[in-house]
């Protein structure tokens, strides 16, 4: 079992070192903080799906080989509303928009609306390929009408480019290819540029008149940006408000509230500075959760380092010595504290996504810099200053061993501190009700396991963000229309032999995939070459709408196809490659939800195989990659999680010498998950990329006053020889620090209550309800595990 006492010791030795050269860690601080300043400068931000996944990821491989034969499957799309869309100034505006929107949005490819698609039509020679709506835009009532009627008899552009009722239509700006290499050229993000020029085009007053409504994956990822370039300083603003005004309630001291926020700010400016150097790239949505645990991180060390220099000092007056002691006592717990938040973080590092490896990286070395910077720099910054005449004189005779303690109960007899004398409470009585504790906490166990079976495991962006971000409550209305779809995907069926798309045989399949891909749940509409090829079969038959099939056998395909191409048409090339070999599908989603996604996209491929046995079916697209990453995520945090907490439990066991020590020590850590497991589950709330994150962070937060509360409990009992007595010095030592630490956490998260994301807010609920969970199993729960156990030893004889 490890000398906790030795520890302790060898802390005041650091202490003593670290206040004799003062001066130099004052200016190694400012050195590195010149140094990283520099680099915050070059950081850079990335919110393309792409930059989720890691260079060597299947998905990745699946996307440049059907950009090579397809070209991009990215679009910008625009919803268009008017009373009736067939009116000339409609149809002029959507014309002149589209126009446009390809010459100054970068990479884009074409257009496809009312007035910029192949309309086919039969003629005495053949067919004739030409604009729905001719140039200039007619203006007499009668054509406008044989316009709207040209349109309807379509199937392919009936409730899919407009609506029934002529009140919607929808315009989509398809793409080129984007470059990988942008940010080694020094331009800008093809993807944020395509956002921001094509809101710049719309947004213009000239198309008010349309209403439009910008959507597309590209935009999206401008809006992302833009939101939460301006979310996350706002929230990061009110928690360390919410933190320093929490700090000085408590601490009722300047340098208490100053010299943390100190620290927080060099800690972040060097992690962040260095990573800017070493060309790391930052998703904005994502950067909050290293923000945030390092404030909570700094919070939590420094109230310790307070709390015990403030009580030596208010004993001894003396400044260096109530510093020593804070090193002594709070070093080792503190650095063990450390060392297992770090192995909480780090395996995000499981999960095969950039983001979430950004996470565990970048906050594992927060906590880490945070932990240094607050044994160093803050005894260093508290050294500066006069001693003071004792407030409270202790007895000679005062054993050293009982000084903490009597010093305690002294202070608190006189009714000082409302907390330390519940505390005092709790160290005296917690013992004596153990069947009590135990019966309700197996019952809250209970409860929360029920919870945690109603749980649903998916991302909603309704449900996830929530109708107030802007961005979300606009691409939600445009999904919402009969035209308008919310995010898109695809299907690519590779054949064995060059030609085989022309066997009627394989049409039908295709066709059978087709209307079985229609009728899933978040199916809004597909698009693929038998939109071509039905149309043409029609128009070759007088435009006798039982013919808006597929051809009876391969030489009529074949010839349509070519008369087809002889007119011009092109928009068979987006369906089909050249070889006639591979076959394209494009799937418009009305909604998303990741655990039904994943699901559709599965059948999908099954179906697919058993149509076509020995071909090869893609799934492809943003969406697709979107999907499996959720996956990816969701369950890789799962994992972390369990992974994080069998190494810490390890880690408990061999500190503290006794393999049951370790499994009481990680009860209150999994106390938390269990909590918020069960609140979700009761709450309908989603667990996401986004709410899986907190899993191991508060295994990090949680295991801090774990850490604590056993390593004085264990001193304690080598002091005393009696459980009683090591739980009530354990309360009075560090109870209150808990107390606080946790109080200003809950408080500090907080500040999510002010977002507008649906996420954030019910984070600030669930990390608040895991802490409080926390807290009250150490308080309860440990202490009568470890007198049950007899983790320490047998009691001594008194």
């Amino acid at each position: 079992m490890l000398d906790i006492q030795k520890m302790n010791d060898r802390f005041y030795a650091v202490g003593e070192t670290i206040l004799r050269f003062r001066w130099l860690n004052i200016a190694v601080f400012f050195i590195l903080i010149g140094a990283a300043v520099f680099g915050l400068n070059q950081i850079r931000t990335e919110t393309d799906v792409e930059s989720w996944f890691l260079e060597d990821d299947q998905l990745l491989k699946v996307k440049e080989e059907f950009e090579d034969i397809f070209g991009n499957d990215e679009f910008c799309g625009v919803l268009i509303e008017a009373d009736n869309v067939f009116s000339h100034e409609i149809l002029n505006g959507i014309r002149e928009l589209g126009m446009e929107l390809k010459q100054k949005v970068p990479y884009a490819d074409d257009v496809i609306s009312l007035a910029d698609l192949e309309y086919i039509s039969g003629t005495a020679g053949g067919i004739d390929i030409s604009q729905l709506i001719p140039e200039p835009v007619p203006t007499d009532p009668e054509t406008l009408s044989s316009i709207r009627e040209k349109a309807f008899s379509k199937k392919a552009l009936k409730n899919r480019l407009v609506s029934e009722d002529g009140r919607y239509t929808w315009l989509m700006l398809r793409l080129k290819p984007m470059p990988d290499d942008w940010s080694e050229k020094g331009i800008e993000n093809p993807e944020l540029a395509i956002g921001r020029i094509a809101h710049e085009v719309v947004d213009q007053e000239k198309y008010a008149f349309l209403k439009p409504k910008l959507t597309g994956l590209p935009v999206i990822a401008h809006d992302k940006m833009a939101f939460f370039g301006k979310e996350t300083p706002r929230l990061m603003g009110m928690a360390l408000f919410v933190t320093m005004l929490t700090l000085a309630f408590f601490l009722r001291n300047v340098r208490g509230v100053i010299f943390p926020f100190v620290t927080l700010v060099g800690g972040m400016v060097i992690v962040f500075g260095f990573q800017g150097y070493m060309g790391i790239s930052v998703d904005p949505s994502m950067i909050f959760i290293p923000i945030f645990l390092g404030i909570a991180i700094t919070t939590s060390y420094s109230i310790h380092i307070f709390n015990f220099s403030r009580r030596e000092f208010a004993a001894t007056g003396r400044r260096r010595k109530s510093l020593l002691h804070a090193i002594e006592e709070t070093g080792w717990p503190l650095l063990f504290c450390a060392l297992t938040t770090m192995v909480a973080l780090l395996s995000f590092w499981m999960v095969p996504m950039r983001p979430i490896r950004w996470i565990g990286l970048t906050a594992s070395s927060l906590v880490g810099i945070i932990y240094v910077l607050v044994i160093v720099m803050l005894p260093t910054l508290l050294s500066f200053g006069k001693n003071k005449t004792p407030s409270m004189a202790i007895k000679n005779e005062m054993s050293p061993e009982h000084k903490e303690e009597e010093f305690r109960a002294a202070d608190i007899s006189k009714g000082h501190k409302g907390v330390d004398r519940l505390m005092l409470w709790l160290g005296e009585r917690v013992l004596s009700r153990p069947k009590i504790v135990l019966t309700v906490f197996f019952l809250i166990v209970a409860i929360c396991l029920t919870g945690l079976f109603r749980m649903d495991v998916s991302f909603d962006v309704r449900r996830t963000f929530g109708p107030k971000v802007p961005y979300v409550n606009r691409i939600t209305y445009i999904a919402d229309t009969p035209v308008g779809s919310l995010y898109s995907y695809g299907i690519a069926i590779e054949f064995p032999e060059p030609g085989m798309v022309k066997e009627p045989e394989n049409l039908r399949k295709f066709d059978v995939l087709t209307h079985e891909v229609e009728a899933l749940p978040l199916t809004k509409k597909v698009s693929s070459l038998l939109d071509v090829i039905k149309d043409m079969n029609q128009v070759m038959n007088d435009g006798d709408a039982k013919y808006y099939r597929i051809p009876e056998n391969r030489e009529m395909i074949a010839q349509q196809l070519l008369l087809y191409e002889n007119a011009g048409g092109a928009e068979a090339e987006r369906w089909v490659d050249y070889d006639y070999q591979r076959l394209r599908l494009m799937v418009e989603m009305t909604d998303y939800n990741s655990g039904e996604a994943m699901r559709e996209l599965k059948f999908i491929q099954k179906r697919a195989k058993e149509l076509f046995p020995g071909s090869h079916v893609l799934l492809i697209g943003s969406i697709s990659q979107y999907t499996v990453m959720q996956s990816y995520v969701t369950w890789g945090q799962i994992a972390s999680f369990l992974v994080a907490l069998v190494i810490i439990t390890i880690l408990m066991s061999l500190v503290f010498g006794s393999l049951r020590l370790g499994f009481i020590g990680m009860i209150p850590n999994v106390a938390p998950a269990l909590a918020v497991a069960g609140i979700m589950g009761f709450a309908n709330i989603p667990l996401d990329m986004m709410t899986v994150t907190m899993m191991p962070m508060l295994l990090g937060l949680a295991v801090d006053d774990t850490i604590h509360f056993i390593s004085h409990s264990q001193l304690g009992f080598q002091l005393t020889g009696s459980y009683q007595d090591a739980t009530r010095r354990t309360f009075l030592v560090v109870g209150s620090a808990m107390f606080y630490t946790s109080l200003v956490l809950i408080l500090s998260f907080s500040a999510f209550m002010i977002s507008e994301v649906k996420v954030f807010i019910n984070m600030a609920i669930l990390i608040g309800a895991g802490i409080l969970s926390a807290l009250a199993t150490d308080y309860f729960v440990t202490p009568v595990l470890l007198k049950q156990f007899a983790v320490f030893g047998k009691e001594k004889d008194i």
